[in-house]
């Protein structure tokens, strides 16, 4: 299992790569900006982006989404609770960000479901307070968190 932390854009948004070298694939947490730099880490890798998963709906975590799928496409993953979210961003909110609408949801995830990428499979906990469908991923010891505290 391969897992990178990267801390992108403005806000400071950590986004996770998590893959299978075995496999060649992998999946991001939270690809909030930077796009460019995420595909060409996973790509020195040997790795495929099969996946982009947002722990929530809020746009500093979001606005990496459109770029990415456009680029890889990565089928996008969110909690069936904040699958609105995506799409409701207010257009000043958007600007303020520097932001692109994200596009829907490919997959609706809940919770105790898996996200599975080669042999590596993250566990879906259902984290709401942050936002109503927020969501914390657990695989081998490890825990990533988006926005919950």
């Amino acid at each position: 299992m391969i897992v990178r932390q990267f801390e992108v854009g403005n806000f400071n948004i950590f986004s996770y790569l998590v893959g299978d070298e075995e496999a060649g694939e992998c999946l991001f947490i939270d690809p909030a900006s930077e796009c460019d730099l995420l595909i060409r880490e996973a790509e020195a890798l040997g790795l495929t982006v099969k996946y982009i998963v947002n722990t929530h709906a809020h746009i500093d975590h979001v606005m990496g989404n459109s770029e990415m799928a456009g680029k890889t496409g990565a089928k996008v993953i969110i909690h069936e609770t904040d699958a609105a979210g995506l799409l409701d961003t207010p257009p000043d909110i958007l600007d303020m960000f520097g932001a692109e609408e994200p596009p829907p949801a490919d997959i609706l995830v809940s919770d105790g479901d898996r996200i599975t990428v080669g042999t590596v499979s993250l566990q879906v906990i259902h984290t709401p307070g942050h936002t109503p469908g927020g969501m914390c991923l657990y695989t081998e010891g490890m825990l990533f968190t988006g926005d919950t505290l």
